[in-house]
């Protein structure tokens, strides 16, 4: 998948994108102040699968499709069906253009996730 050259090419805000986020129902996940928080998540749980979006800083973000089974992990799972890491705006735009589980488009084989998605101390 081709990247975005530059971050400021879209007029849509990181803060437009997390609204948009609790507008389609997803719950948002803060650790430490809200004035300056340690990590922000976000996810979207469904019944076989959960959307997840994972803001660590100004520049990086991560955002992944899980399998839910039995008891498995949201946070750091070893497999995904899709992986994104990048810019956070860029990261969130790909995360809410994914096709619904079962639809045209959506990602449905499953593989080992990154270490982005497995790192245990963001996920602490």
């Amino acid at each position: 998948m081709s990247r975005p050259v530059a971050e400021e090419e879209s007029s849509l805000t990181l803060e437009d994108l997390l609204t948009e986020l609790r507008t389609r129902g997803w719950t948002l996940i803060r650790w430490g102040p809200l004035e300056a928080p340690e990590l922000l998540a976000a996810m979207f749980h469904r019944a076989t699968s959960a959307d997840v979006f994972i803001l660590r800083n100004k520049d990086d973000a991560t955002a992944y499709r899980c399998p839910i089974i039995g008891d498995s992990p949201v946070f750091c799972p070893p497999v995904v069906a899709w992986q994104y890491h990048g810019k956070p705006s860029w990261t969130l735009r790909e995360v809410l253009a994914l096709a619904e589980p079962g639809k045209p488009g959506a990602p449905d084989e499953y593989r080992s996730s990154a270490p982005e998605v497995r790192d245990p101390a963001w996920a602490a």
